[in-house]
């Protein structure tokens, strides 16, 4: 099933409108815009070129029926197919180097299927999701923000083989995803990664076995709490703590027990400094979970 990408929203809201209802397990394309909607045509477009109510669309939102609140979405990425040219900017002002960041500057940058080309080096594709999420149950939330339900996450691990876990916060879940880049690294440190267009293949399930509230993703045999907060230090704390949460909810260990476990095996990183809240995760060895009973 095609999801196209004429479907999209900007606010994560229960009460937009599905565009299908899918049954579970389901595979599905979501085909996807880039994140300033086809503004950035050439390299003098710069950030005042963009209409800033139009970023980050996102595809869809799916419906999947019987799928309730309480329920976990599993959703494996089978393909991501980026659409070259991408480009990347930095931004005046803007950044976490934003006081040396004196102008903006804009780069189209073309790529095959395995690397992206700057002048003349290339570097290793490396694509990702910048956008998944379901629908929170009491709020209305931008596309272009993180949060507890997913979002504007930009967290590298959401990638070509890795599964998402979603927790659902509305009846159906309403699913949407967008914001593709081919190429970013942790923390998006220079205001953006490599924005493209594209396609994601996607085989979803319902897990009703697993107890999360925040995204989880599984990747490169590493499973990972994905947490949004004001500042860096709020979200890596957030992540330390779902993470010990999900291992005391899972196994025979109490949290002082699951803490220095966690303290002693998993890895803390931030995923992304540049949204207007900040995304951290922790990410643990699937190995370590399976010696204290948790099987995914």
């Amino acid at each position: 099933m095609i999801i196209k990408r004429d479907n999209v929203i900007y606010k994560f809201d229960k009460n937009n409108t599905p565009v299908v209802k899918a049954d579970l397990p389901a595979e599905l394309t979501f085909e996807t815009i880039d994140c300033f909607n086809g503004c950035i045509s050439d390299e003098s477009k710069v950030l005042a070129d963009v209409d800033y109510s139009r970023c980050n669309p996102a595809t869809g939102p799916v419906y999947f029926n019987g799928v309730k609140i309480g329920d976990v979405l599993e959703i494996k990425i089978t393909k991501i197919k980026c659409i070259s040219p991408g480009y990347t900017m930095a931004v005046h002002n803007d950044g976490l180097l934003a006081e040396y960041v004196h102008k903006d500057v804009t780069k189209i940058l073309k790529f095959d299927e395995e690397h992206w080309y700057f002048d003349n080096m290339k570097f290793k594709l490396t694509p990702m999701i910048g956008v998944i999420g379901v629908t929170p149950a009491d709020k209305v939330i931008s596309t272009v923000l993180p949060g507890d339900h997913g979002g504007n996450i930009d967290t590298t691990l959401i990638k070509e083989g890795a599964t998402a876990f979603l927790p659902v916060f509305v009846d159906g879940g309403l699913l949407v995803m967008g914001d593709l880049h081919a190429a970013m690294g942790d923390g998006e440190s220079f205001y953006m990664g490599l924005e493209v267009a594209g396609e994601v293949e996607v085989e979803v399930k319902v897990r009703r076995d697993i107890k999360i509230d925040v995204p989880f993703v599984l990747a490169d045999n590493r499973f990972a709490s994905i947490a949004t907060d004001i500042d860096a230090d709020a979200a890596l704390k957030k992540a330390m703590k779902k993470l010990v949460d999900f291992v005391v909810d899972h196994s025979s260990l109490d949290f002082y027990e699951a803490g220095i476990i966690c303290g002693l095996t998993a890895d803390l990183q931030i995923s992304q400094m540049v949204d207007p809240e900040k995304t951290a995760r922790m990410a643990i060895d699937v190995s370590v979970l399976k010696e204290i009973g948790i099987e995914l």
